[in-house]
């Protein structure tokens, strides 16, 4: 049973009424033939309207259910997004577009980064189904990165590291702490994402989404070793294993893309992570 039938018969029937919706086309798990909606899976939909602050700000989704939790936050293409929780836990997440901003997110690729596994065009007044057939590609391809973006990526990640290192030293232990488990760890996925590309050709996804899924199983066991509780001496021990972790992938990585690896650069860095310890 579709849990959001209610929500979208009672979209469609506004939208057909309402002549400044121009289109409405869900997108995310509830369209994807791969790893499909479940009673954990949220609603995303993208509405195109030539006045979007009464969806973002007003009371339209109000007509929808009983709204209990919102906000807005930017989303792709210039856009931005209203979240709402709507009465029986029903979490809908609405990408508000006017006509121009949709037209633009479709020709210059930006749709494509959530379309691209799959929509569903529920109303189109603006004549946009021949605009996205023609512009979005069910072929998935990752982000990749040369030789020179390769290396500064290290670079950086080095840099932090040790920048992190000092910050434990210092005792700035929350300043520490969110660099390593979030600043470093924004590295360490792109790593672990570049390195299931390059060796396995496997869909990684975005944003970490089904990791558990997609990763060795030898990386999720080093994962387990890479967070820290808000303690100095765990705080040392994960940044040392997030270390090891990204330069063990990234080295690989180097090696199967014929890349130079800066190794030097993370001999110096051990060095001074000593230390830390």
């Amino acid at each position: 049973m579709d849990r959001f039938m209610n929500i979208k018969e009672k979209l469609l029937s506004l939208a057909r009424e309402d002549e400044d919706i121009k289109a409405v086309v869900l997108i995310g798990s509830s369209t994807r033939d791969t790893v499909k909606a479940d009673e954990y899976s949220d609603l995303d939909v993208v509405i195109t309207t030539v006045k979007p602050e009464g969806w973002l700000y007003g009371d339209y989704p109000e007509k929808l259910g009983s709204v209990k939790i919102s906000f807005v936050e930017p989303t792709l293409g210039g856009g931005r997004e209203r979240r709402m929780l709507y009465d029986g836990s029903l979490d809908v997440d609405m990408i508000i577009f006017t006509p121009g901003q949709f037209e633009k997110a479709i020709r210059e690729g930006v749709a494509s980064w959530v379309m691209n596994r799959g929509y569903e065009i529920m109303y189109d007044a603006g004549g946009y189904s021949g605009l996205l057939e023609e512009n979005i590609s069910h072929e998935l391809k990752p982000t990749d990165l040369s030789e020179p973006e390769f290396n500064n990526m290290v670079n950086d990640f080095l840099f932090h590291t040790i920048w992190a290192s000092k910050k434990i030293l210092r005792g700035e232990l929350w300043t520490a702490k969110m660099c390593i488990d979030a600043y470093l760890k924004k590295y360490l996925l792109n790593m672990i994402e570049m390195y299931s590309v390059s060796k396995y050709h496997v869909d990684v996804w975005h944003d970490g989404r089904f990791l558990d899924r997609w990763a060795e199983k030898e990386i999720l066991m080093d994962l387990e070793k890479c967070f820290a509780h808000y303690d100095r001496k765990d705080m040392v021990s994960a940044l040392l294993s997030t270390l090891e972790l990204f330069c063990r992938l990234a080295s690989q990585t180097a090696e199967i893309k014929g890349y130079k690896y800066p190794e030097e650069a993370e001999e110096y860095t051990k060095v001074l992570l000593e230390k830390t310890k």
